[in-house]
């Protein structure tokens, strides 16, 4: 069976952005945009980091609800944990070139 439903970021304590506020620019931007983000800089982009690896930790067993998987994430930006693997992943890839 297939449930629709949809999902408010309000209730979460997440903001509401307009696709503006969303979009990426050059490589080099969203090479930053990613940093900052995984640094736990907030703003929009954040917000939707956040809803996405919540509904990820959600379907991988790793969180219950939402709200937890939102909390979990929120957690792993703001302590560094997802920015220490993001350099993590860029230093095993460097490690073939």
């Amino acid at each position: 069976d297939i449930t629709g439903y949809s999902i408010c970021p309000d209730s979460f304590g997440l903001s509401r952005a307009g696709l503006n506020s969303l979009s990426g620019g050059t490589a080099e931007e969203n090479a930053a945009l990613l940093r900052n983000i995984l640094g736990g800089a907030p703003g929009p982009q954040r917000d939707v980091v956040l809803m996405n690896a919540a509904a990820a930790l959600v379907a991988g067993d790793k969180a219950e609800t939402l709200q937890q998987g939102v909390d979990l994430a929120r957690q792993a930006l703001d302590s560094g944990q997802a920015l220490a693997k993001l350099e993590q992943l860029i230093q095993f890839t460097q490690s073939f070139a």
